[in-house]
């Protein structure tokens, strides 16, 4: 889903739209001349004297005296290279886009504000501490700096005829409020299972639930489903409508504020098992992929302290990164959200019935400013059970981080500052959100993991499905304390890893009550009855890869975790195919399906999804068809375009079919006849009848887009970068992850890649997609992607020795002196 924030061609003519595209090159050549400071002397407001080194790829490296003055560089940096990226993610935590981009974007602000993201950025910025508060001063102070003296906008605020507002404190902490919300937001994987136990059924519904918890006497969520929530809603339209808004808020259809969702891999090794005799640790962050790029690097030196790593423009500090003693990363994993379905006294909109009979819910109205329309007045109503986020049907959420809590942000300072690991544990303890595992190494040699954030003990049900309101089973009990979340910490810990899984570890050496054979492997960790971190995770296929190639290698290496990283084996082909194989059971007819068969049987043994193959097409493309088979026609278009968009709901069904060999009344073997025949018919009329010469990368093809494509004529030339095929796919550890609504387009991926050996220094090795600037007009724009593409790394263990620029910021009122 793409914003138009320019009218379209048949309202304006041809004409204007040629004339608008003309003045936006214009636009870019003005920019591209007027290109910010490089290289010279600012003077600015800082205690002392600062020095930014520029690498080859624009990466800095900020020398300061005091975190104050570090933190001003940041800022200066963020909005001097990613300002118009900045302005999207502060007005998307505030529920501000339609004040900037129109009536289009009113119904997103509507639905941020119904979720409670500007109320939890509220709250972030009551309960911060007195430093935090001052050194999220600088930080802006320092984007305020460059926005003051800048010679020309970012060319997106040209084209809009937008001025720049000032950044005050409360938008930091909006940022802080979307990345919570972007990395916990499962409410639209409960209405779409909803929408499936309606359309289909309890028994026929059950694929799409994980095995764990379909199988329960009472209490399970397909109980619930029964007894709660199907007698309420039959409306299929108005539960569909309930998807539509809920899609608004999610970063995957909604790219104006793709901020974090921390779906990444993460992993590290202790130092007994490497070569060097130091820890490795290896992250990559797992975002919708664009331009500018999601995140931004930057390292900051302060004497001996360092804060380094992917940074999100906007925030001071480093989400995923290292300082000079420990290195950490994130991984998302919890569920924090919960819907309930109300009832609603016909008679009267603002009375529920609650647990203890009928109430009278709370609202409380804001304005919404709309950009060139009157603003916008909205009523938030509060029941029992959280805020209403759907009138028709009536459905409220929960979600966590807007329970009552005293931590906030300091927790992710505390964190970029730590160096032992009590004191990583200290700060890991106050992370509210988002819920989330981190992977922990250091320079002892030492390596951990442990989940975080504000979770829910739950009475009723596991997050998987709405929950009746009023039933007194399903309130949430209280949320758990930091010390009832998981967590691997021995000291002999040989290795950890997760993948959006419930992590896992193997060699713990002490206290065989912690031992691996007693850690699941594919189901929630547990704490007492019912309290789970997450039922709503990511398919097992990437962890278990990962941790496979872990205990495979002897020792190992900075080389062995970068291959790691872009390892394009399929392990999802490895264990679903040979079944698609064995349950379709004749033997396939005709010369070119015969040819295929032979090919797929020698491809399982070294499944692996690279772009010059044809059989991780083939694979891709048959398994598209047999999704399209099973359920298009049962489900209906709507729903089933809905359910196209949840891949992890897909291949819990799909695959559970494959290996489990229960049909629950699907007709898989003759699905998966007419899915291969559809496949080879549709690749040879593609491709030719030689299967040997079709590709995965034809149809495996990356395109970096940007908010204002298609904004208007020729907006695309100006801002997107196309760069061809690419290999991997959605379950690859090298993930390229696609859409099943769009295949094979890659809509995903590595945002930031990060391999580390914990010596002393540490040495660093990073690349990301696109660059360091959301300039279209700057070398540095998509400088990274084709070193990104080839699983290249640049060194950035040192300042750069002989930078490929330098600005020094001088105490003083600011003021740019650049050489001549």
């Amino acid at each position: 889903m793409r914003y138009r924030i320019m009218p379209r061609p048949d309202r304006l003519g041809w004409w204007l739209v040629g004339t608008l595209g003309l003045m936006a090159l214009a636009l870019v050549v003005v920019t591209a001349l007027l290109r910010p400071v490089q290289s010279g002397t600012i003077t600015a407001p800082v205690a002392a004297p600062v020095q930014i080194s520029f690498d080859k790829r624009a990466r800095p490296y900020v020398q300061a005296e005091s975190f104050a003055d570090a933190f001003f560089a940041q800022g200066w940096l963020h909005a001097r290279d990613r300002l118009w990226q900045m302005e999207l993610f502060r007005r998307a935590g505030k529920g501000r886009l339609a004040q900037l981009l129109g009536p289009s974007a009113l119904s997103t602000d509507i639905e941020m504000w119904r979720s409670g993201v500007p109320a939890l950025a509220e709250r972030l910025q009551a309960v911060a501490s007195d430093e935090l508060r001052m050194l999220v001063a600088h930080y802006v102070a320092g984007v305020n700096s460059w926005i003051t003296a800048q010679r020309v906008p970012p060319v997106e605020f040209m084209l809009l005829g937008s001025d720049i507002a000032p950044w005050n404190s409360a938008d930091v902490f909006a940022l802080g409020a979307l990345m919570a919300y972007q990395s916990g937001n499962n409410r639209t994987n409960e209405l779409v299972r909803l929408a499936l136990v309606q359309k289909l059924g309890i028994d026929r519904a059950g694929i799409f639930f994980p095995r764990e918890f379909t199988d329960q006497p009472s209490g399970s969520e397909l109980f619930a489903a029964r007894t709660n929530t199907s007698e309420f809603i039959d409306d299929e339209f108005s539960l569909l409508q309930a998807m539509v808004k809920a899609e608004l808020t999610h970063a995957a259809t909604n790219p104006l504020f793709s901020a974090p969702a921390m779906g990444s891999n993460s992993w590290a090794v202790a130092a007994h098992l490497t070569d060097s005799g130091n820890a490795l640790f290896a992250f990559d962050s797992h975002d919708e992929l664009g331009l500018p790029n999601l995140t931004y690097d930057v390292h900051l030196f302060v004497g001996e302290q360092q804060i380094r790593g992917a940074s999100v423009p906007g925030l001071l500090g480093v989400i995923n990164g290292f300082n000079e003693f420990l290195a950490w990363g994130f991984t998302n994993i919890g569920d924090s959200q919960d819907l309930y379905i109300e009832t609603v006294d016909p008679a009267n909109s603002l009375r529920f019935l609650g647990r203890d009979g009928w109430y009278e819910a709370r609202m409380e109205t804001t304005e919404i400013p709309v950009q060139g329309a009157p603003a916008h007045a909205l009523s938030i109503v509060y029941t029992e059970n959280g805020r209403l986020v759907s009138e028709q049907p009536p459905i409220s959420m929960r979600w966590a981080p807007l329970e009552p809590h005293t931590d906030g942000l300091d927790a992710l300072l505390q964190l970029n500052r730590a160096t032992s690991f009590a004191a990583f544990n200290q700060a890991m303890d106050k992370f509210v959100a988002p819920s989330a595992n981190v992977t922990y190494a250091d320079v002892t040699g030492r390596v951990a993991q442990r989940s975080i954030g504000l979770l829910p003990l739950r009475g009723a049900g596991a997050g998987l499905l709405p929950q009746n309101g009023a039933a007194p089973d399903t309130a949430w009990q209280r949320m758990l304390a930091a010390r009832e979340l998981p967590r691997l910490d021995l000291p002999q810990q040989d290795y950890v890893y997760a993948a959006n899984q419930p992590f896992h570890a193997q060699g713990t050496s002490q206290q065989p009550s912690q031992k691996p054979s007693q850690i699941p492997s594919q189901i929630p960790s547990q704490i007492g009855r019912g309290a789970l971190v997450s039922a709503d995770n990511a398919p097992g296929y990437r962890v278990e890869r990962i941790g496979r190639m872990l205990r495979q290698q002897r020792l190992h290496s900075v080389t062995t975790m970068q291959a790691l990283q872009n390892d394009h084996f399929n392990p999802q082909a490895r264990k679903v195919l040979p079944a698609m194989l064995i349950t379709m059971g004749t033997k396939p007819q005709g010369a070119l399906a015969e040819q295929v068969m032979a090919m797929l049987q020698v491809w399982l043994r070294q499944p692996l999804d690279t772009a010059d193959a044809p059989e991780p097409l083939i694979f891709h493309v048959w398994y598209q068809h047999l999704i399209e088979t099973l359920f298009r026609e049962p489900l209906g278009e709507p729903l089933y375009r809905r359910l196209l968009a949840r891949s992890y709901l897909l291949n819990e069904a799909v695959d559970k079919h494959l290996l489990n060999g229960s049909t629950n009344g699907w007709p898989i073997k003759a699905a998966l006849i007419n899915s291969f025949s559809r496949t080879l018919e549709q690749l040879s009329s593609e491709h030719g009848t030689d299967p040997r010469l079709w590709r995965w990368g034809d149809h495996h093809q990356l395109h970096l887009t940007h908010t204002m494509s298609g904004a208007f004529a020729g907006s695309q030339l100006l801002f997107d970068r196309s760069m061809g095929e690419a290999s991997g796919g959605n379950a690859t550890v090298g993930r390229a992850r696609f859409d099943h609504r769009a295949p094979f387009r890659v809509s995903g991926g590595a945002t930031s890649r990060m391999v580390l050996e914990m010596s002393q220094p540490i040495q660093a090795y990073m690349i990301m997609p696109g660059g360091q600037s959301g300039r279209p007009s700057s070398q540095y724009y998509n400088d990274q992607s084709q070193a990104w593409l080839s699983g290249a790394y640049d060194d950035v263990s040192e300042p750069p020795a002989a930078p490929a620029s330098v600005v020094h910021l001088m105490p003083g009122q600011y003021q740019a002196e650049v050489p001549k």
